[in-house]
């Protein structure tokens, strides 16, 4: 893993301790091609909201004519992340974090626990940065446009990566390193939070100048970023499924494409996810269901969620009093009684008690709960650049979406960008199996 090497140039409201941490960089081994130019952006939020920004930013490279520097899939355990901010406010949390781990692996664990090697930071421990390429099978993209990865958060790092430049500066100023250079263009959306929604990209002009803003505030059209001069264009939050607005027809199949590519590939993974399946009674014969009742706005409203869900469930079966009346049952009573098989992907600490509405109503219902033993090949598989940290949290919840992916349908819960990602990788697979389903 990287750091950065101007901790006290590049981190504010950090402790004192930071500056005194000897951290180094792994060189950049870069072919700077002439005239190149650039585009990136920052993640934040949880996995399904930072892929919607991936896909966002990759098309913004293809249509700009760009190289993208793609950021890592930034992921905690037990449910944490790190929120959307200003871009300013951003970048100081990602390395506020990174140095903060890198600080604790350092500790001496017999001592006294003190500052930052204190148990008050424990958290910092399951901060890990995942290589997009780890999971994704992106070769198709990679003939679109040219990526180059991202390993850390300083803006040092950056500007090597653009052979840009970095100028000297001692008075602790974001604004000197990024937003004060000729070479670097900063789309930024303003210094409040609920700015993310700020700027929503158009592919096509407008005579009128009357554009479809939804919930967003402000135009920008992509003409005129690819007018752009600077070798870096950076963005700051590229989330919002409608960021971009596609008029032009060769765009729109151009990205129908590339979603269509943007395919899960990670081996071990798929295995697991192939037997789960199979167990079901494979591709097409059970109902995928996504319940998000875990945190926030979505753990307020269960009781809804799982009513409506309960309905949707009954729209898509068409349920008979038979199948409702059945009692819970294993999987095996299940396939030879020809009972419709419902799986579940939850974040749910424990569905059969927080979803037995749903149990109690319909009767082959699973969650990966039922499957532990299918699981084991993933418990010991430990990150390419921090062998450290396991992975198996950051896996759970993709095993629950692949596998109610390869459901008939899947059912989600409203707003939920996982079950939206559900959706589509659904439709991907299906129609990778030569079904007309796009």
């Amino acid at each position: 893993m990287v750091f950065g090497t101007r901790t006290r140039v590049y981190h504010r409201g950090l402790k004192p301790e930071l500056e005194t941490v000897n951290v180094t960089t792994s060189p950049y081994y870069y072919k700077h091609i002439k005239n190149e130019k650039f585009l990136t952006y920052i993640p934040h939020s949880q996995f399904h909201n930072q892929l919607i920004e991936l896909k966002n930013a990759i098309i913004l490279a293809y249509l700009t004519n760009r190289t993208l520097i793609m950021p890592p899939i930034i992921h905690f355990t037990h449910n944490f992340s790190i929120p959307h901010a200003p871009l300013i406010k951003l970048y100081d949390r990602l390395i506020h974090y990174e140095n903060v781990k890198k600080i604790r692996s350092l500790c001496n664990t017999k001592d006294s626990p003190e500052g930052y090697c204190s148990l008050d930071y424990i958290k910092y421990d399951s901060y890990m940065m995942i290589n997009w390429e780890e999971i994704f099978d992106l070769s198709w993209i990679k003939n679109q446009i040219k990526i180059i990865n991202r390993n850390d958060f300083s803006i040092e790092g950056l500007y090597k990566i653009c052979n840009i430049p970095i100028k000297e500066t001692f008075n602790d100023n974001f604004n000197d390193l990024l937003e004060d250079n000729e070479n670097v263009f900063v789309l930024s959306q303003g210094n409040q939070a609920k700015n993310r929604y700020y700027y929503r990209f158009f592919d096509t002009v407008n005579t009128d100048n009357n554009y479809e803003l939804i919930n967003y505030e402000s135009p920008y059209l992509i003409s005129d970023l690819q007018k752009r001069k600077e070798k870096l264009i950076h963005t700051d939050s590229l989330f919002g499924s409608f960021r971009i607005n596609f008029k032009d027809e060769n765009i729109i199949n151009w990205k129908s494409e590339m979603e269509r590519n943007f395919l899960i590939s990670h081996p071990t993974l798929l295995n697991v996810v192939n037997n789960i399946t199979n167990e079901l009674g494979g591709f097409g014969s059970f109902l995928g269901v996504h319940v998000r009742i875990g945190d926030s706005i979505f753990k307020k409203n269960t009781n809804n969620t799982v009513d409506l869900i309960i309905n949707d469930i009954k729209d898509v079966l068409q349920v008979t009093k038979k199948i409702i009346d059945t009692p819970n049952s294993n999987n095996n009573y299940c396939k030879s009684e020809n009972k419709q098989i419902i799986f579940i992907a939850t974040d749910s600490s424990d569905p059969r008690v927080e979803l037995s509405k749903i149990f109690s109503t319909f009767g082959c219902v699973f969650t990966l709960g039922d499957f532990k033993d299918f699981i084991d090949p993933l418990r010991d598989i430990t990150y390419t650049f921090d062998k450290n940290v396991k992975m198996l949290d950051f896996f759970y919840p993709l095993v629950d979406l692949m596998v109610i992916a390869n459901g008939m349908e899947v059912i989600g819960t409203r707003q939920s960008t996982f079950s939206k990602f559900a959706k589509y990788y659904h439709k991907t697979l299906t129609y990778k199996k030569g079904q007309n389903a796009f």
